[in-house]
């Protein structure tokens, strides 16, 4: 997953889309999270490559990655070639350059 850390729309059970990009909606943040549980339990990992650096829109993607038990990438535009990277299934955080 290709992310600026907002999750900003869902589909809804009528197929209709809901929408909202202001903010963290946590109507969208709870259905991701329990997307990204309920993939990890099908033995589907998520890997996510984060290009910003705010840290609100960060604690997201960390809490999905950490519910998915997946991988993070985090960069901004600035230097797109060093990233951290955070590995949830085995516990570890590195800088890669």
């Amino acid at each position: 997953m290709i992310t600026d850390g907002k999750p900003s729309c869902l589909r809804l059970p009528d197929g209709q889309y809901y929408k909202n990009s202001n903010g963290l909606d946590e109507h969208i943040v709870e259905r991701c999270y329990t997307m990204a549980a309920q993939a990890r339990k099908m033995h589907i990992p998520i890997t996510t490559f984060m290009i910003a650096q705010d840290p609100y829109l960060q604690s997201f993607v960390e809490e999905f990655t950490r519910s998915n038990k997946g991988k993070a990438f985090y960069t901004g535009l600035k230097g797109l070639g060093e990233m951290i990277f955070h590995d949830y299934e085995t516990n570890r955080k590195k800088r890669i350059n």
